[in-house]
């Protein structure tokens, strides 16, 4: 049988290998309070309307739902990456009829697109460069070097009328809100050069989920400095809640991204654990 591995490739060029080594820490098992300083908006998944969690990107339903009943406690977010690449298009066609199909495990999401839904986007308090981001997330089976659920942090900076038209990019409509955001990949309808009001991606990092234990809700956390040199300085910020292999369900809750110090940013990022003791424990 013939492995189907050439998006897996991509994902690991594009997403995993910039951000090698940048694991939370799993410290705890409790849902944290929310800080008052809190940037996160319905972190907790708690508070929303129907099947969508209010200040959270339109979930499609079939690979990307609201949880109400699995949460850390209450209500997540939950992915479900099995599902058939083809089901996911039939389903958004047609919901109400919708039927699901047979394939191999290498024609479901988790093997190419995988599942992830955005948190409201956070615009950075003037002057701020220290953050701790963090989360409970759970996932279907003990993490690998290569394929675990992240937290995918992208920064951006504002297109202006004096600088649009100087870059161009991939831009995704993740809120349905008019306003563009640039990322690595996207479909060739998608690609352009900036216009006013954009938002053109200058920072990346990544909280990496590799859980000790398959079904377990785990709590990690990740320090973020962000840089000095303007042109990377990131005005807004993206969290993208993500999942993919091995296919399964994954739930995230209680994501929170609250300004810090560099006291406490070094004191959360030194307890991390390195992938060598997680797969030589």
């Amino acid at each position: 049988m013939k492995i189907k591995y050439q998006t897996l490739f991509l994902v690991l060029l594009g997403v995993l290998l910039p951000l090698w080594g940048q694991e939370g820490k799993t410290r705890k098992k409790t849902a944290p309070k929310p800080a008052k300083d809190e940037l996160v908006k319905n972190g907790g998944m708690e508070k929303g309307e129907g099947n969508q969690p209010a200040h959270w990107s339109p979930l499609d339903g079939i690979t990307s739902t609201w949880d109400s009943q699995n949460g850390h406690p209450g209500k997540c977010i939950h992915f479900d990456t099995s599902v058939l690449q083809k089901d996911k298009k039939k389903f958004a066609e047609n919901p109400e009829n919708f039927k699901r199909g047979k394939g191999g495990q290498y024609d479901v999401v988790g093997a190419h697109e995988g599942a992830w839904a955005f948190a409201a986007p956070i615009d950075i308090p003037k002057g701020q460069r220290y953050f701790v981001l963090s989360c409970d997330v759970k996932g279907p089976s003990k993490g690998t070097e290569l394929f675990n659920p992240m937290i995918l942090v992208r920064g951006f900076q504002k297109v202006t009328e004096k600088n649009a038209g100087e870059n161009s990019s991939w831009f995704h409509e993740h809120f349905k809100d008019g306003v563009g955001y640039s990322e690595q990949f996207g479909s060739d309808e998608l690609r352009r050069v900036t216009r006013e009001g954009d938002y053109l991606m200058v920072y990346r990092h990544s909280l990496v989920c590799r859980c000790l234990a398959p079904n377990t809700w785990e709590h990690f956390e990740l320090g973020i400095q962000l840089p000095t040199i303007p042109k990377f300085q990131p005005e807004r910020i993206l969290l993208k809640l993500y999942a993919y292999w091995p296919a399964g369900n994954y739930y995230f809750d209680n994501v929170s991204f609250r300004p810090s110090t560099k006291e406490e940013v070094q004191e959360v990022n030194s307890k991390r654990h390195s992938i060598k003791n997680f797969v030589n424990p």
